[in-house]
């Protein structure tokens, strides 16, 4: 009886430990040189409902691809973080972009497909 209860005891503190977090640290991920290239759109983050955030994106075009350059950056942790590029604020039409590398420091993202950035307005981390 005292082993199971133990054994309970371990599975309801395995099970109670906090979610998994982005990493705080800059990463080394897709390194792509803009230098020349003008950005197709810019702009400034912002936190909103108490969360923070700050930075500046850019979205470029390279040798037919499309990315999303975070250059500073630097937000909240927070678990399961990913990056969306959508048309209006409240992301009604999105697009999934991927994983938020870190939450804080340059990062690179490269965008799948070949959608018309210019129906796209606004880069949000949720």
């Amino acid at each position: 009886m005292k082993f199971f209860s133990i054994l309970m005891m371990f599975f309801l503190i395995m099970g109670c430990q906090p979610e998994a977090t982005t990493p705080t640290k800059p990463i080394n991920g897709i390194q792509v040189d803009f230098t020349g290239i003008a950005p197709l759109k810019q702009g400034m983050f912002i936190g909103i409902g108490g969360h923070t955030a700050s930075g500046t994106v850019f979205l470029y075009e390279k040798s037919g691809k499309k990315y999303i350059v975070f250059d500073p950056y630097s937000s909240q942790a927070g678990p399961d973080l990913k990056v969306y590029l959508s048309k209006d604020e409240g992301a009604s039409e999105y697009i999934r972009v991927g994983q938020l590398q870190s939450t804080m420091g340059k990062q690179t993202y490269e965008i799948i497909g070949n959608p018309d950035l210019s129906a796209y307005s606004f880069v949000h981390i949720w």
